[in-house]
């Protein structure tokens, strides 16, 4: 830019002198001064045209020298195709695994998200000290609503499921209800029909509903007349007032959408109990010109004061708020930005190989640049050139990489866990194609910058004067080479340790005990929701009926249902008070998961018995009230005693809520419901004939594969009930495997990145050491003619690559020390700086780098010293 600059400036001098001159001759020869310039001017024409015609030359031999770079660039490639090859294989490697991982980071953390200003959207949740994020109140967001200045807005978010009936095969669809304001506080407009009205958060107002797209698509055909008619949700009739645009995404699966006010009809006690927190988040618009810290301030503040008022309900319970952006990320952020950094690493070790190979070929054409430089060709043309070259190395390299990253992006979908992405998919878009073109433009500058610059300065007379003989890249190119040698080491040392981390990590998860057996079991989920089962009896019925007729199916060995099924992420929860102890004030009291469970329960999942008996078909809604606890809860509370005989009651006993007490006959062991990772928790569990419930899942044990038995148990249900849904169906191997989704893809793609940096790694030192032998080939055959073993010359080789080696390796670890911390939140019983590791990788770089220098060696002591002597 600052040579056009100069150019342009060049240009206009020149038309100012010439007009000069040719008014100076006018006036020489009588004209007035005046005339004298207007003949000038005349005679010459319009200034600004001839401007803008040399101009436009200039520009198009521009590009016409551009063109004949390029074209002489393919030229030169094509007479050297080895070279060409292995140059767009290593970039193609480095370009495509750089653009498939960033279609992953694009689509989890920088895909626009399809609401209004989404920055100043912020998810609110509850904490406690005990459990730690939890849901909202419903009291509780009324009085953030009234008291909050910091948000312009607020609208809650209430998880629904419903039963969709009255089609070929039942089905369990999802929802939100939420506030009337919801949708325009999100900037979001319905693709069909109306938004919610004001007055529809009120209880008692008419059963309305909004379809997701693909709802609407799926089972109306996206038929326009679908609004105003009813679809059939728990036996009961809504009326569809709009559709929802097919870009719409919500932090869980959004089917259908209602207005609070529907939900509330049906959920009064909910409503208007404090204490009560079900499957709800809210959602707040940030006011204009109010940072995040400031409302963050401000709503502890007003927890703090609910908490006062309140403590029976909210003692101990504060405020969580993070972005939009970081609700859908989760935790899964570390892993997505340390694979992004690894196959950064990557692209660089690929650069720096090519580097080195176009150090290797430019060693002969020194010559060359020196014949095009003494006649006349500037140093920046030079290097112009061969930038040129680079781009189009790099050209080809991005489109080979293309290629490649559209089956990188397919693998690695394969490894993504279930719902790491919020419903948002991972492909090849404009976003992704454009840094793909950026990341070629980068590579072309970081391969091929400092070759250029280093060829573009050869001495022209010595190189001229050597007639014919071959050119010596000096001391100067060998240590630019065992720079970037010694820069892949590092990169690649570092790549390594962290997929020697998580290989560590994984494998003590793998060995924790998650306090069951998953091996062949099957779950499922049932939720009765029509007006049938409102009362327990039938509840009961529906469940012991599938408990009969299950078990009796061929390959099944026992059935049990039960409210949660570990690693599920379901849970309830509920104080507890323990006979004989203190009263805790409140918000100190026993927080336990609590499961209501039919016998077998326990020998289905293969939970170890401890202490005392399990459930019986005896433990009905007739017989005194037992419970089961784990062993975390004897622990806690029986920690030199024998629980069993002892007695606990839910909730807070006082004179108007009289204890009803469980006796615990049993003890079982911990169980990881949380993930393998993650603590075991305090658990409680009640038999579910003395505590029905609507909501369970199915367990099933089966002598054969499990997912063979998934037909033939919709069928027993069918029999019992036919427009009764079944959902989430899967395999307790399938749930154990999903647990650790996001270690295992981090694991496999930062081993799949350090393996490729490694083999690279060993190529640039090969590389630099086999060039090193050639270019000393006179020299060794003078060492071996005056006597050196040729067991000397093999030690002189081997040593100055692991010279290079070694210093790489130390770099390497010091950075890793660093680098390692960023990913400690995804190790599991390892620190980021375990020697074992570190160690390890060390040795295995330093064994790869002595073969990578031991055919070069092996070269060098088979030289014939008469004939090194006459090589060049």
């Amino acid at each position: 830019m600052r040579r056009r600059k100069d150019m342009f400036e060049d240009l206009d001098q020149d038309i100012r002198e010439h007009i000069e001159r040719e008014t100076q001759d006018n006036i020489d020869r009588g004209m007035p001064p005046d005339e004298a310039r207007f003949a000038a001017l005349r005679k010459f024409g319009n200034v600004t045209r001839v401007q803008e015609e040399t101009r436009e030359v200039w520009n198009l031999a521009w590009l016409e020298q551009l063109l004949q770079d390029a074209r002489y660039a393919l030229r030169i490639l094509r007479k050297s195709p080895g070279f060409t090859i292995v140059a767009v294989l290593t970039l193609a490697l480095g370009i495509g695994a750089n653009t498939a991982v960033f279609s992953v980071v694009y689509a989890a953390l920088l895909r626009p998200l399809p609401y209004k200003d989404p920055s100043r959207l912020i998810v609110l949740n509850e904490t406690t000290p005990r459990v730690g994020k939890v849901s909202v109140s419903y009291p509780n967001f009324l009085d953030w609503r009234a008291q909050s200045h910091s948000f312009s807005q607020f609208a809650i978010i209430q998880s629904v499921g419903f039963n969709l009936a009255g089609i070929t095969q039942p089905e369990k669809i999802n929802g939100d209800a939420v506030s009337p304001n919801f949708l325009s506080m999100m900037g979001i407009r319905p693709f069909l029909g109306r938004d919610f009205d004001a007055s529809e958060e009120k209880a008692g107002t008419p059963s309305v509903v909004l379809l997701s797209y693909s709802l609407w698509q799926s089972h109306f055909g996206g038929d326009p007349d679908a609004i105003g008619k009813t679809i059939t949700l728990d036996g009961r009739g809504f009326t569809i007032v709009g559709v929802l645009p097919p870009n719409y995404r919500s932090l869980d699966q959004t089917d259908v959408m209602l207005p609070i006010g529907v939900w509330a009809t049906a959920n009064a006690d909910e409503v208007a109990e404090r204490g009560d927190r079900g499957d709800t988040t809210v959602v707040g618009r940030l006011a204009p010109g109010v940072p995040f810290a400031q409302a963050r301030v401000e709503m502890e503040g007003i927890a703090a004061r609910l908490a006062e008022e309140y403590p029976a309900a909210n003692d101990q319970f504060s405020v969580a708020l993070q972005p939009i952006r970081d609700a859908f990320v989760g935790d899964t952020k570390p892993a997505i930005v340390v694979l992004f950094g690894a196959v950064i690493f990557v692209l660089l070790i690929a650069c720096a190989n090519v580097a080195n190979l176009f150090l290797v070929r430019g060693a002969g054409r020194t010559k060359e640049v020196a014949l095009r430089i003494a006649f006349g060709a500037s140093r920046g043309r030079i290097v112009g050139q061969m930038l040129t070259e680079s781009f189009v190395l790099s050209l080809l390299g991005g489109a080979l990489g293309l290629a490649l990253a559209v089956g990188g992006i397919r693998g690695i979908a394969q490894l993504i866990p279930p719902g790491m992405l919020s419903g948002d998919t991972v492909n090849l878009n404009g976003a992704v194609l454009l840094f793909a073109g950026g990341v070629v433009i980068l590579a072309a500058f970081i391969f091929g910058l400092a070759p250029a610059l280093h060829w573009a300065k050869p001495d022209v007379q010595s190189e001229l004067k050597e007639g014919g003989r071959s050119a010596s890249a000096g001391a100067a190119q060998n240590r630019l080479r065992g720079v970037l040698a010694i820069a892949e080491t590092s990169l690649a040392l570092i790549l390594m340790i962290g997929a020697g981390l998580m290989m560590k990590s994984l494998y003590r998860l793998l060995q924790v005990d998650p306090g069951f057996r998953p091996d062949r079991v099957l779950t499922m989920g049932m939720d009765l929701r029509t007006q049938q089962y409102s009362k327990d009896p039938a509840i009961l019925n529906f469940w012991q009926q599938v408990l009969d007729r299950v078990r009796v199916l061929p390959g099944v060995e026992s059935a049990a249902v039960g409210t949660v099924v570990p690693l599920t992420d379901d849970h309830s929860r509920t104080d507890i008070t323990i006979e004989g102890m203190a009263l805790p004030k409140p918000g100190n009291y026993p927080h336990p998961d609590y499961h209501i469970v039919s016998p077998d329960y326990a020998t289905t999942l293969g939970i170890p018995l401890l202490r005392g008996r399990t459930f019986t078909d005896a433990d009905n809604e007739n017989a005194p009230l037992v419970g089961m606890i784990n062993a975390n809860v004897a622990r806690h509370f029986f920690p030199n005693e024998d629980p069993v005989g002892k007695r606990f009651t839910f909730g807070h006993p006082s004179e108007k809520n009289p204890p009803k007490w469980c006796t615990i006959v049993g003890v079982v062991a911990d169980t990881k419901l949380y993930g393998l990772a993650n603590p075991a928790r305090l658990e409680v569990y009640v038999p579910f004939r003395q505590s029905p419930t609507s909501t369970m899942s199915l367990l099933v044990k089966s002598g054969v594969d499990p997912a063979a038995l998934t037909s033939a148990i919709r069928g027993a249900v069918k029999s019992i009930d036919k427009d009764q849904p079944i959902f989430a169906i899967s395999t307790m191997k399938e749930l154990l495997s999903n647990s650790v989704a996001t270690r295992r893809m981090t694991l496999v793609l930062l081993g799949l990145f350090g393996g490729l940096a490694l083999v690279l790694g060993a190529i640039g030192i090969y590389g630099v050491i086999s060039y090193s032998v050639a270019q000393r080939t006179r020299e060794i055959g003078v060492r071996m003619a005056l006597g050196a073993p040729r067991l000397g010359v093999f030690q002189l080789v081997i040593g100055q690559g692991m010279r290079l080696a070694g210093s790489g390796i130390v770099i390497g670890i010091a950075a890793a020390f660093g680098l390692a911390r960023l990913m400690s939140s995804l190790l599991y019983a390892v620190s980021a700086a375990d020697f074992e590791t570190f160690a390890g990788v060390a040795i295995l770089l330093t064994l790869v780098a002595f073969a990578a220098c031991y055919i070069p060696a092996r070269r060098a002591m088979r030289v014939d010293p008469m004939v090194a002597l006459r090589y060049e």
